[in-house]
């Protein structure tokens, strides 16, 4: 029993301190939007471009596919077009479907000058009922959504899009033991195979 708490707060420790950056592929991005609203995407030069057209506090974007990624923060350059005031709302959506945003954050669309933003953590829900805590459940999808005060069509930019990550499966090596750590897919999850554990790709073991 010593020797598991041992080796599990190794592992939460090797998490914690195991984290790459990695690059998103902003061409990927697939359009989304609430009824009767509107976007549309187009990638040049490093720089993703959206169009979009949006009731009174309705929402209309573009979301990019993640891996079952623990997220540790978010880099990127935004700018915008809009007549009138607009909130850019950018969340990690998880596998249960939560999306998580940061309201500390209260970004503008009604500005054209390029906005860096780093370390962006979201951290509370936005529109959505979670049954999970933050960081219990891995992240699927990255989002970025004009929101308007007022109905408008307008448009947005982002680029130098990257997020810091947790390296579970690197973490995993680094703990004393003989054996090796293997990632497979499983029913769509990505779980690590190691010293007859399964972990998920968080770094918890599952049971």
């Amino acid at each position: 029993m010593k020797k598991f708490f041992l080796f599990a707060a190794a592992l939460c420790a090797a998490v914690s301190i195991n984290a790459k950056v990695i690059d998103i592929d902003l061409s990927s991005a697939t359009p989304i939007a609430f009824d009767d609203c509107s976007a549309t995407p187009s990638f040049e030069d490093g720089v993703l471009n959206v169009e979009y057209t949006a009731g009174g506090w309705q929402w209309a974007g573009v979301e990019i596919a993640l891996d079952n990624l623990e997220v540790q923060g978010i880099d990127f350059d935004y700018k915008g077009l809009t007549e009138s005031w607009t909130s850019f709302v950018v969340y990690l959506r998880a596998d249960d479907g939560a999306r998580w945003y940061d309201e500390s954050d209260d970004f503008s669309l009604s500005h054209e000058d390029w906005f860096s933003k780093a370390d962006y953590f979201p951290s509370q829900l936005l529109w959505d009922v979670s049954e999970y805590a933050l960081g219990e459940r891995p992240f699927i999808a990255l989002g970025f959504l004009a929101n308007p005060m007022e109905a408008s069509s307008g448009s947005f930019a982002i680029r130098n899009v990257k997020l810091t990550v947790a390296d579970a499966v690197e973490a995993i090596e680094n703990v004393e033991s003989q054996a090796k750590a293997v990632k497979v897919i499983r029913d769509g999850q990505v779980l690590i195979l190691r010293d007859g554990k399964t972990f998920n790709a968080l770094g918890s073991e599952m049971k």
